[in-house]
């Protein structure tokens, strides 16, 4: 059953950023310019980092139903009790 609310959760998430890239110029609106963007980068390069960030999100986002986010995150259990 927990799999197939991390999948449901996983669609969600999608579809949240499948619009924010579709509305993309509205948050950029939202959000004004990312000044180390377009100083660093190029001009314009606000929607380039909009869509970088989806695309990491989206990367985490299909990991998470399948275990994977345990295994980028997992910590053992030895290394806790030797910080303590």
């Amino acid at each position: 059953m927990e799999i197939f609310v991390k999948i449901f959760y996983a669609i969600v998430f999608f579809c949240i950023w499948f619009l924010i890239i579709k509305y993309r110029r509205t948050v950029k609106s939202w959000t004004g310019n990312f000044y180390w963007a377009e100083h660093y980068l190029w001009r314009g390069s606000t929607y380039f980092v909009i869509i970088l960030i989806w695309l990491f999100l989206m990367f985490l986002w299909i990991l998470y139903p399948f275990g994977g986010m345990e295994l980028i995150f997992w910590e053992r259990p030895d290394e806790i009790s030797l910080i303590k």
